[in-house]
């Protein structure tokens, strides 16, 4: 595709050179032919680009089947992806429940621990005190009683009081040891659960990730198919462009036949009774001369087919002989250009005027004020371009003067 674009480009400066440079010598056969041969070469440019822009087309229109496809992968995962954040939600919510439900059992567990500390405490110094008064503790308590049914009471009371000692010891223990048990379950099924988290977000992780990948695909191919589209549209561009420079230049080849056809200019020998005059009055500093150069504005080697005169914008220029003024107007990048027959073939040219001061079919003095100094068509800067044509064909004007 490049270089398609790129001969596109290189025939649209070739025919823009064929034009610019051959309109200034608008009076042979040659000319016209050379338009003729840029307008072929347009036609087939356009052609070209007709032909790369519909092959554009359908390449983009050949990436909606891919482009669908993507699209429908991309969009076929967005129920699995969200069941794994439900899932992953939900089981975030158990992980919190349960550290919730750790915390309170934990709190409980050192609540009873405390309690069973305190209790322990009661009991140990309970039974220290019992030690250190021995067993006659329980028989003067029961040797104190007052008759039969105290006595009973009394041993009643030790029993009791050696049984809830034990009960509390027990059942603090038990407590401790049923609560210490709930945590480590909890802890057990925190790490269970937190296990399934894990998983779930990786598979939910995972199948984002697929989403993503298939969605890069879908937008590098949607990202392809609008640069087809668009480079389609430059092509279908470049080949309006070069087919309306073809119809230009066979405008252009057409108008130099008729005016050949119609005689426009003599033809002969290309001699003239005495020599020119200079066409710049007070203004003699020839900038570029006759012959091969690398052109100023374009940047390659080209031939020069006139000499270039430095002037100021506006200084006059005038006829170099007497003849008759057969082009008058602006001729491509020669700009305002006035072109006089001398006779027997030999014409001037003056190109690049900023004003024109006469007509065509108008008689014309040597001396006389034909137009101005300026800076149109392909121009770095105001100048006169001024050339010697015989028969058409270019000759060093420094040879007349």
């Amino acid at each position: 595709m490049r270089r398609s674009r790129a001969t596109a480009a290189s025939l649209l400066l070739a025919v823009a050179l064929l034009t610019q440079p051959s309109l200034a010598a608008a009076t042979t056969w040659s000319d016209a032919a050379a338009h003729r041969k840029a307008a072929e070469a347009a036609r087939r440019a356009a052609a070209e680009a007709k032909s790369d822009a519909e092959r554009l087309l359908k390449e983009a229109e050949a990436l909606d089947a891919d482009i669908d496809a993507l699209d429908a992968k991309v969009k076929e995962l967005a129920p699995s992806i969200q069941t794994a954040e439900t899932r992953s939600g939900r089981l975030r919510a158990e992980v919190d429940v349960l550290r919730g439900t750790i915390v309170r059992t934990q709190a409980e567990i050192e609540r009873i621990s405390a309690e069973h500390a305190h209790q322990s405490d009661l009991l140990s110094r309970r039974v220290a005190r019992t030690y250190k008064q021995g067993d006659m503790f329980y028989l003067d308590l029961l040797l104190g009683s007052e008759d039969v049914l105290d006595l009973i009471a009394r041993t009643a009371l030790v029993t009791r009081v050696i049984q809830s000692n034990q009960d509390t010891a027990l059942q603090l223990s038990s407590t401790r040891d049923s609560l210490e048990e709930a945590r480590s379950k909890l802890e057990r099924d925190l790490d269970t659960v937190a296990l399934k988290r894990a998983e779930a977000e990786a598979e939910e992780r995972r199948l984002k990730g697929l989403q993503q990948q298939r969605q890069e695909s879908l937008d590098a191919k949607e990202s392809a198919q609008s640069q087809k589209f668009s480079l389609m549209r430059e092509e279908e561009a470049n080949a309006k462009k070069l087919l309306a420079q073809a119809q230009a230049e066979e405008r252009e080849a057409a108008a130099i036949e008729a005016l050949l056809r119609g005689g426009g200019s003599s033809s002969g020998s290309g001699k003239y009774a005495g020599t020119f005059i200079w066409p710049t009055p007070g203004n003699s500093r020839v900038t570029s001369y006759y012959g091969w150069r690398t052109h100023p504005v374009l940047g390659y080697r080209k031939f020069h087919h006139g000499i270039d005169i430095g002037a100021a914008t506006g200084q006059p220029i005038v006829s170099s002989g007497d003849g008759v003024v057969i082009f008058s107007g602006t001729r491509g990048g020669y700009g305002k250009t006035v072109m006089v027959d001398h006779g027997d073939g030999l014409v001037t040219l003056y190109a690049h005027c900023s004003s024109l001061g006469v007509g065509v079919g108008q008689a014309v003095k040597e001396g006389q004020r034909i137009a101005a100094i300026g800076s149109t068509g392909l121009s770095t800067g105001p100048h006169l371009h001024y050339e010697v044509r015989v028969n058409g064909s270019s000759r060093n004007p420094m040879d007349y003067f």
